[in-house]
């Protein structure tokens, strides 16, 4: 497994699922498309959505890209990568809003994406990973770094119940 296999897979997605928490701590699953720049993911969510007052509040987040089940041979062994990450706001006059707006623009209907990063529910959020995993297949799971690097594979051992 390479880091480069990682990217590959990581691009062939324009959502991520993320995994935010409520203010009284229970998990909240979502999906937002999203933008990269450097390791950063972008996401551009309501604040009137459960996510988006989540991601304001606990600044932590899990994201999700999994392969699609028409696609995956085995479910069990079904390709992903989950990555833990740092949740920041990028406010307007900050330096790189601008820039993945017209990221965003450029992925994505372009009118639109006018349209939502006027409207002041909707902030513009930076998710920095901290690290994560990636499973390939059975026997095929590795550890992430920070910069979303393939580290070490994981190892374990499996142990047969006993009837």
């Amino acid at each position: 497994m390479t880091t480069m296999e990682v990217e590959e897979f990581l691009e062939s997605f324009q959502t991520l699922v993320m995994a935010s928490l409520t203010p009284e701590g229970y998990p909240h699953a979502s999906t937002a498309p999203y933008v990269r720049l450097g390791n950063d993911f972008y996401i551009l969510i309501s604040t009137v959505a459960q996510h988006g007052r989540n991601l304001l509040d606990s600044g932590q987040v899990s994201l999700l890209f999994a392969e699609d089940e028409f696609q995956c041979a085995q479910p069990f062994a079904r390709k992903r990568i989950t990555i833990e990450a740092k949740v920041s706001e990028v406010k307007r006059d900050e330096e790189p809003f601008a820039q993945v707006i017209e990221r965003f623009r450029a992925h994505f209907d372009p009118e639109l994406v006018a349209s939502l990063s006027q409207m002041s529910d909707f902030h513009l959020f930076r998710l920095s990973p901290l690290g994560g995993s990636v499973v390939m297949g059975f026997g095929r799971a590795y550890r992430l770094s920070d910069n979303l690097d393939v580290v070490n594979q994981i190892t374990g051992h499996h142990q047969k119940e006993k009837q």
